[in-house]
């Protein structure tokens, strides 16, 4: 048994199929042919009862059941060649009484050697059976005699060989087992053929997933959208999966490319530097400048590093459940951690803030993002200047609007303003320390959670308005 399980097994899955079908349509087919054997088998046995039954009838009036005596007397029947025939087209008749007592019997049974055993009924109605009598199949009916005032006085035995109807019904069943074998085989083989074929798209995603590899993402599995059923449904859901994959491959091969890249120029910085310490003793004013230059250098990378782990941990699919967050109360508690570094500078720090207005989101990430757009603000804002906050409820969304009166863009840098490590070349930019990831992770972040963001300037000169948008999480509207 544990080999055929294990040949089966073995089995592709349209020989499986195949082999399911053509088993499940042999056991209907032979249920449906047995049925109807049998039932043609008893419509023949009914039939032949009737002939029977006929036969019977035509005796009955030569039967005397007058008095105490049962009699017959055939001298006047018709068919008396019949009772006098042998087994091809004879018929077999005894008469007994009341008491079971054998009172005459066919001229046809003297020659016969082999007795014909019967046993007569216990009730007074007509009966009938089959039986293998002289190597045929014979089928006999007792039939109950009743005088004229209906009280029974004995049976009518009358036999007759069924041959030519056995061989008739012998036939039928040898055409049934030809046509159920018949039926199974091209069952089999059309099951097989349409197994196969309407497995073809998974051939064909067997064959694209062995073409794709980590170092080739790009390739995804053909997908017919005329027809759309189960296989449709996998062949999109494979290259869903490979769409998340050539994601995640992308963001490490970035995230590991950035940090080369950008590392690298303050890494040459310092080690320039100590090289050039190690020449020959310096003063202890020349040492510590150099100090002082590798450790901005350090203080420079550390915040590049950490920008870029915050944008890995955003982007990356293993996260935590957003929770609801207050983002009026972050809000507030960033802009009054900026009040310090705006006065300093001499600039007006103005907020509207709508309270108790919550997302599904990261505290965090949210400071992250209010803490990002505040520190631009401040920092690209001329002294004197003016930085507006305001978040409002509208339409189901938290809505953030920071206006500043700062340098602004043109409409070419607007393109790129959420481009990792992109500055624009404006002198008032390059002068300020920064590793432009700071708007790229507030996007990501933003987006993270469903949101948008977007930027505005009439040009360099004339300030900037970022607007942020995050679906509120009562999703009320007003």
């Amino acid at each position: 048994m544990s080999s055929i399980t294990s040949f089966f097994d073995r089995l592709s899955i349209s020989k499986k199929l195949a082999f399911w079908y053509g088993l499940s349509l042999f056991v209907m087919l032979s249920l449906f042919g047995y049925f109807l054997y049998e039932s043609y088998h008893q419509s023949i046995h009914h039939n032949y009862d009737r002939h029977l039954r006929f036969e019977a009838e035509q005796l009955l009036p030569h039967i005397n059941t007058s008095g105490d005596t049962l009699a017959i007397d055939l001298s006047g029947y018709s068919r008396n060649a019949a009772l006098k025939s042998g087994v091809e087209y004879g018929t077999y008749v005894r008469l007994y009484n009341q008491n079971g007592q054998l009172i005459y019997r066919s001229p046809n049974f003297i020659d016969v050697d082999q007795p014909l055993e019967t046993e007569i009924p216990n009730e007074t109605e007509e009966y009938s059976f089959s039986s293998q009598w002289q190597d045929l199949p014979a089928r006999t009916l007792f039939y109950p005699i009743h005088d004229s005032g209906g009280t029974f006085c004995g049976w009518l035995e009358v036999t007759g060989f069924e041959w030519t109807l056995h061989e008739e019904l012998n036939r039928f069943r040898r055409y049934l087992l030809v046509l159920i074998a018949i039926s199974v085989a091209f069952s089999i083989l059309g099951g097989y053929w349409l197994s196969r074929r309407a497995l073809t798209p998974v051939a064909s995603i067997n064959e694209a997933a062995k073409s794709i590899t980590a170092t080739d993402l790009d390739k995804r599995i053909p997908v017919n959208y005329q027809v759309k059923d189960e296989l449709t449904d996998l062949a999109e859901t494979f290259n869903m999966m490979l769409n998340r994959l050539q994601k995640g491959f992308e963001r490490e091969k970035r995230f590991t490319s950035d940090a080369a890249h950008e590392l690298m120029t303050p890494l040459s910085s310092m080690r320039s530097d100590a090289e050039i310490m190690l020449r020959k003793p310096r003063s202890k004013e020349e040492y510590q400048e150099t100090i002082e230059r590798m450790l901005k250098e350090v203080q420079k990378m550390s915040e590049m590093v950490h920008l870029l782990l915050q944008l890995s941990r955003v982007e990356s699919v293993h996260r935590s459940k957003p929770e609801k967050v207050c983002i009026s109360r972050i809000t507030e508690a960033v802009a009054d951690q900026h009040q310090e570094s705006a006065q300093a500078k001499n600039i007006s720090i103005q907020t509207q803030i709508d309270p108790d207005l919550q997302v599904r989101a990261h505290g965090a990430y949210i400071e992250e993002v209010i803490n990002n757009l505040m520190e631009n603000a401040v920092k690209y804002t001329p002294e004197g200047g003016q930085v507006k906050l305001q978040l409002q409820r509208s339409s189901g969304k938290a809505v953030i609007h920071l206006n500043d009166t700062g340098i602004g863009f043109e409409e070419e840098t607007k393109k790129h303003l959420f481009e990792r490590f992109y500055r624009a070349n404006e002198s008032e930019v390059q002068q300020q320390s920064g590793s432009g990831l700071g708007l790229p992770l507030v996007k990501a972040i933003i987006e993270l959670y469903g949101g948008k963001i977007r930027a505005y300037s009439e040009g360099e000169g004339k300030g900037s308005t970022f607007v942020v948008e995050l679906p509120l999480a009562d999703g009320k509207e007003i």
